[in-house]
């Protein structure tokens, strides 16, 4: 894994995987895609949002398209920072898949963290994902 700094962010990226940066008015959005069916998303919030409320809003989301979804609350860190979040598990098309959603507070505003792997690929890329959001720094 080689470091890689994509605007505010600093991550130590796994072999294969492909980035992709998208700036907008509303923020802006980091994508990590693995080879297979693992990915991780950042999302710079801004200002304005509490981030337990960035997490409840994420989950919610993802409960308008999986409605069978199961969550439990995780409180971790992100960055080095206090983090509030969910672990989720649903099934889609016969597929099971895990996924966590983590917020923080940062200087510039709320992050956002989001990956999810499926069971097809998890051995190949759970350690990896772990890897890849326990190195995020700021920078």
């Amino acid at each position: 894994m080689l470091w890689e700094q994509q605007g505010p962010i600093l991550f130590l990226k796994p072999k294969g995987w492909v980035v992709e940066r998208e700036e907008d008015e509303e923020g802006w959005r980091l994508t990590l895609q693995s080879p297979g069916t693992a990915f991780l998303l950042l999302t710079g919030l801004g200002d304005g949002m509490d981030p337990a409320e960035a997490a409840e809003a994420t989950l919610d989301s993802l409960q308008q398209d999986y409605p069978e979804l199961e969550s439990t609350p995780v409180e971790e860190t992100l960055a080095g920072l206090p983090a509030s979040g969910f672990e989720v598990e649903f099934a889609y098309l016969d597929i099971y898949h895990r996924c966590k959603i983590l917020c923080v507070n940062t200087q510039e505003g709320v992050l956002l963290s989001l990956w999810q792997l499926s069971d097809i690929d998890a051995d190949d890329y759970e350690d990896a994902i772990n890897e890849l959001v326990q190195g995020i720094r700021l920078a």
